[in-house]
C-alpha cells in the first residue's frame, strides 16, 4: 500500500512539472507579479493574491505548487526549474542574479519584456509568412474547383457541338481530366509531403538541416534571421545586464533561439572564446582559419562587439542595434504586404483570363458548325 502510494506521488509530481502554459498567460503571471513586487508585497503574499484572483486552471495551479515548494524553504531559482515548460534557462539565469543582488522586481520585469520582445516578433514574422500563404492557397483552390467542376460541363457541350477545339482549350481541358482522375492522389502526398516536413522540422537530427535550410530562402530567409539576431541581441543585452558573464550569457542566450544551426555555430564561438579569442573576430569570419565573412553575424554586430571590447559598455549597444534589427523587420512586413497584394491578384488575374480564353475561343467554330 505504501509503493501505490508513493508510486500515485511520484505521478502525480512527474505531471506536476511537465505543466506548461501559453506564452500570453506568462506574460500576464510575470506582469501581476511585477507589479505586486514593485509595490513592496512580499513574494509569498502576492503569489497568494495572484493564485485567488487568476481564472486559468493551469495557472492557478502552477502557483499553488510554486507556493508549496516556497514554503518548504526552496529557492525561487530552484523551484523555477522545476518547470521547464513554463521557465526557460535564460529565466532562470535572471532569477539567479536576483538572488545576489536582491531586486526580484527588475529580474522579473526583465524576462517579462524579454517574452513581450519575442512574442512580437514571432507575431510578425508569422503574419509575413501566413498571409501570401493564405492567399495563394485561396487561388489554388478556386483554380482547382473551377477545373474540376466547370470545365467538365464545358468539355461536354463542346464535345456534343462537335467543335473543333483550340490547342489552348485543349491543354485546359486534359489539364481538367489529369485533376479530376488523380485528385485524392495529389492531396495524399501533398499530406505526405507536408508530414514529412514537420517530422524533418522536429526531429532532432535533422532539425539542424532544417534550420539552416530557412535561413537560405529567399526573402522569409532574411526576417528569419533578423528575428533570431533580434531575440539574440535583446537577450544577450539582458544577461550581461544582470552581470551574466560572457561566456554563460552566449550559450543562455543561443538556447533562447529555438534555432539549432544558430546554436551550434554559436557553440563553436563559444570554444574560441574560453581559448581567450576575440568574439568580434571570431562574429567577423564564419571560419576563423579561412577568414570568410560569416552569414549568420552582420558585420554591424560584430562591430558592435569589437566597440565593446574597447569600452566595457555591451548591454547598452547590443539594445540599440536589437531596436534597429525590430525596425527593419517592421518595415520588410510592411512593404511585403504592400507588394504581395498586386502580385498575388496580377497572378489569379492572369489564370482567369487564361482559363475564360480557353472557355470562348471554340465559340468562333460554333459559330461556324451552325
Amino acid at each position: 500500500m505504501i509503493k501505490l502510494d508513493s508510486l500515485f506521488s511520484f505521478k502525480r509530481e512527474k505531471n506536476t512539472y511537465s505543466l506548461s502554459i501559453s506564452l500570453k498567460n506568462k506574460i500576464s503571471f510575470l506582469d501581476q507579479l511585477s507589479n505586486l513586487l514593485n509595490s513592496w508585497i512580499p513574494l509569498i503574499n502576492g503569489l497568494k493574491i495572484m493564485m485567488y484572483q487568476t481564472k486559468d486552471k493551469k495557472v492557478h495551479w502552477l502557483i499553488k505548487n510554486i507556493l508549496d515548494l516556497l514554503n518548504k524553504w526552496s529557492s525561487l531559482k530552484d523551484t523555477f526549474q522545476k518547470y521547464p515548460k513554463v521557465f526557460t534557462t535564460f529565466d532562470i539565469s535572471i532569477i539567479e542574479m536576483w538572488e545576489v543582488t536582491w531586486k526580484l522586481w527588475d529580474s522579473i520585469e526583465a524576462i517579462k519584456v524579454k517574452e513581450e520582445k519575442a512574442k512580437e516578433l514571432k507575431g510578425k514574422i508569422i503574419w509575413a509568412l501566413v498571409y501570401p500563404a493564405v492567399i495563394m492557397t485561396l487561388s489554388v483552390a478556386m483554380i482547382v474547383v473551377f477545373m474540376v467542376y466547370v470545365i467538365p460541363k464545358i468539355q461536354k457541350m463542346y464535345k456534343d457541338a462537335k467543335v473543333n477545339l483550340p490547342e489552348l482549350t485543349q491543354v485546359v481541358i486534359n489539364m481538367s481530366e489529369f485533376l479530376q482522375k488523380n485528385i485524392f492522389s495529389i492531396i495524399v502526398w501533398i499530406v505526405i509531403f507536408i508530414a514529412w516536413v514537420i517530422i524533418f522540422k522536429r526531429h532532432p537530427k535533422t532539425k539542424i538541416y532544417f534550420d539552416r535550410f530557412i535561413l537560405h530562402v529567399p526573402i522569409f530567409g532574411w526576417l528569419i534571421k533578423k528575428k533570431i539576431l533580434a531575440l539574440f541581441t535583446s537577450s544577450l543585452g539582458t544577461l550581461l545586464d544582470s552581470w551574466v558573464i560572457i561566456n554563460k550569457s552566449l550559450a543562455i542566450s543561443s538556447k533562447a533561439l529555438q534555432n539549432d544551426y544558430y546554436e551550434r555555430e554559436l557553440g563553436k564561438i563559444i570554444s574560441w572564446v574560453n581559448k581567450w579569442v576575440e568574439l568580434s573576430s571570431l562574429m567577423w569570419v564564419n571560419d576563423i582559419q579561412s577568414g570568410k565573412e560569416n552569414f549568420l553575424f552582420p558585420i554591424e554586430l560584430a562591430s558592435v562587439v569589437k566597440i565593446w571590447e574597447q569600452t566595457g559598455k555591451l548591454s547598452h549597444l547590443l539594445s540599440k542595434i536589437s531596436l534597429k534589427f525590430n525596425k527593419e523587420i517592421d518595415e520588410v512586413v510592411k512593404n511585403m504586404q504592400t507588394a504581395i497584394e498586386p502580385i498575388v491578384i496580377v497572378f489569379v488575374w492572369w489564370i482567369i483570363w487564361t482559363l475564360i480564353m480557353a472557355i470562348m475561343l471554340p465559340f468562333f467554330n460554333m459559330v461556324n458548325v451552325i
